[in-house]
């Protein structure tokens, strides 16, 4: 298990580097579109400790070389209800990649992640942002962002 924190926000993010690994898998065979989806999780040590477990795949979605939308529809809703009571998963963020470039948010991608903080119906006041920057040589390199207040922190 690999660990990232951000000291001002006082939040540890635990992921498994395998995570990584077929996020990427995932996002070589989408070249040169964009792809994303879901991530799902745990919160503990009061919140202080977000554990990713499993990132999912949108599968209602329109993307491009430089954009990826997905729509949360009423399977994706039944699909978290039901990883919450099987799995005790939560939704805990977005994933999403940029081909031919790197991990570095856009504005869209702000937008987005603050239009989450905001809604709620997600219960969730502190989403995680995980964006790959890949080739199709692979993985140049990601960073997971978090919004607190209207303000985005890297981590990592």
């Amino acid at each position: 298990m690999s660990s990232v924190v951000n000291e001002e926000l006082g939040l540890k993010i635990d992921y498994d580097e395998n995570v990584i690994n077929q996020l990427t898998e995932i996002a070589l065979k989408h070249y040169p579109n964009e792809i994303g989806g879901f991530i799902l999780g745990k919160y503990a040590e009061e919140n202080k400790k977000a554990i990713i477990i499993e990132c999912v795949v949108a599968t209602n979605y329109k993307n491009s070389p430089i954009s990826f939308k997905h729509k949360v529809d009423y399977e994706t809703k039944e699909f978290f209800v039901r990883k919450f009571n099987e799995d005790n998963l939560h939704y805990i963020g977005e994933w999403h990649t940029h081909p031919d470039s790197n991990s570095r948010y856009s504005s869209t991608d702000f937008n987005a992640l603050q239009r989450v903080a905001n809604n709620n119906t997600s219960n969730i006041e502190n989403p995680i942002l995980l964006i790959l920057g890949f080739s199709k040589k692979g993985l140049n390199d990601y960073s997971f962002y978090v919004i607190e207040k209207n303000k985005i922190s890297k981590y990592g």
